[in-house]
């Protein structure tokens, strides 16, 4: 061969491989999973719009009925406020006399005696012996007075009543040293109280 002749290399082709072709592969796989999550997200958009839009429409209704209720208890006031002027005072006095009594035989009823005397007896330990038991029908509130062989039943008796959880506020409100006598035990006398929270029961 002569000098003005250069050597070439063979170009090596591999068949079927293409780098191209990969990159863009994953490129159309990296598009196609963004347009998934944009979806998504746009779905989830739409849905927070749409639930904020039942809640502000739900909220409208509520408040567009509490002024209509508003407007007729005014309404109501109104007519009868002539009328109970025209009621002599002791006439009114009587009525809500009447009205405080079955107040309190409805609350009496509510009171199950039953379910008190049952959580007391789960909280009170042996040497401790109750005289009175004074509930107070409307709020809950009883007041326990009775006799402890020693300050430690009496610490048991008020452990074991903060323990239940029929009975919260539990105080000691008193306690003095009691002699023997001929009709009680020797111990302390003491005075308790607490909040029945198991009344309708």
């Amino acid at each position: 061969m002569g000098a003005g002749h250069r050597r070439r290399d063979p170009i090596m082709l591999i068949p079927g491989f293409n780098l191209a072709a990969g990159n863009y592969q994953r490129a159309r796989r990296q598009i196609i999973v963004a347009t998934i999550l944009v979806a998504l997200l746009a779905l989830l958009l739409i849905g927070q719009i749409a639930l904020w839009a039942a809640v502000r429409r739900e909220q409208a209704a509520v408040a567009s009925q509490l002024t209509r209720m508003e407007g007729e208890l005014q309404r109501h006031q109104e007519q009868v406020r002539p009328i109970l002027t025209g009621i002599p005072g002791d006439v009114i006095k009587r009525y809500e006399s009447r009205v405080a009594t079955f107040n309190r035989i409805l609350d009496a009823s509510s009171f199950s005696w039953t379910a008190l005397l049952l959580e007391l007896e789960r909280s009170v330990p042996p040497a401790v012996f109750l005289s009175e038991i004074h509930p107070d029908l409307a709020t809950g509130a009883v007041k326990l007075r009775g006799v402890a062989r020693s300050f430690d039943d009496l610490t048991l008796l008020l452990r074991g009543l903060e323990q239940r959880t029929a009975f919260r506020d539990v105080y000691l409100l008193r306690q003095a040293e009691r002699k023997a006598q001929s009709n009680g035990p020797e111990g302390l006398d003491f005075e308790a109280s607490l909040l029945y929270q198991g009344r309708g029961q």
